[in-house]
């Protein structure tokens, strides 16, 4: 039998409040765009969960070395309140996502959690990677026709069937069992790399959801270095291939 510890860190009560998750996934979009958000607005940790279904980036069990402190592998969750907002929101990440056999496990936990403080609406972000580079833009999925209807309306494209995959596609799913609205929210991107635009358009929709303004000019100036990388990846690949070409072969003409 697995352990999972939720640990609370403080008692609070907050006010209409959402559930944001964001853990790694293609191009990173979901955990580059919660992690900004905790980078940014530094909310308080209100509760952990230790679980041995949660490894540690590489896949292995065992502890993280901070400085003098040391840490198991979690799932955090945060509570952000900021100006302008609609609502509060909880914002859950993690440095890796559970083990595929115990996503479901987990997510039951959170979403008992998030119950229990009031949440009504459990929104998962991530990337997808469309069948044409041309297709751009965020794309979403939902157990509620209302909301569906208010992501299209931010522009937002709706999925028209395939499948959501791991820990974003799973807590949507246990949200709809527990009759809670939700929706995953993906950000186009080639999926291989960190996609900090692709994060980007996400929390714009973020925002229209929960009011407020997010800062981006941080953002901003990761996706200007994720660009001057990929341009280096690009022009070193060319260099290669350059070199790699065989040699048309040179002699003297003669003749007979």
């Amino acid at each position: 039998m697995s352990l999972i510890e939720l640990i609370e860190h403080r008692k609070f009560r907050p006010t209409n409040p959402v559930l944001i998750q964001g853990l790694p996934g293609l191009g990173l979009v979901g955990k580059i765009a919660v992690q900004y958000l905790i980078d940014q607005y530094d909310p308080p940790l209100v509760a952990t969960i230790v679980s041995d279904l949660i490894p540690l980036p590489d896949g292995s069990a065992g502890v993280r070395v901070e400085e003098e402190d040391l840490r198991l592998a979690s799932i955090d969750i945060y509570h952000l309140k900021r100006e302008g907002s609609k609502r509060d929101v909880l914002l859950m990440t993690s440095e890796a996502q559970p083990v595929p056999w115990g996503q479901f496990r987990i997510a039951e936990r959170v979403i008992s959690y998030a119950r229990s403080l009031g949440v009504n609406l459990v929104l998962a972000l991530g990337g997808y990677v469309p069948g044409s580079p041309r297709i751009k833009g965020v794309f979403a999925c939902s157990n509620d026709a209302d909301l569906m209807k208010m992501l299209e309306s931010y522009g937002v494209k709706r999925l028209g069937g395939g499948y959501v995959t791991g820990a974003c596609g799973i807590i949507v799913g246990m949200a709809y069992i527990h009759e809670i609205s939700s929706a995953c929210l993906l950000g186009t991107t080639g999926g291989s790399f960190p996609d900090p635009s692709a994060s980007k358009n996400v929390l714009m929709i973020v925002d229209k959801i929960i009011g407020g303004r997010t800062d981006f000019s941080e953002m901003d100036r990761m996706i200007e270095r994720e660009r001057e990388l990929m341009e280096e990846l690009r022009r070193a690949a060319r260099e290669v291939a350059e070199a790699e070409k065989p040699k048309e072969e040179t002699s003297l003409p003669y003749h007979m």
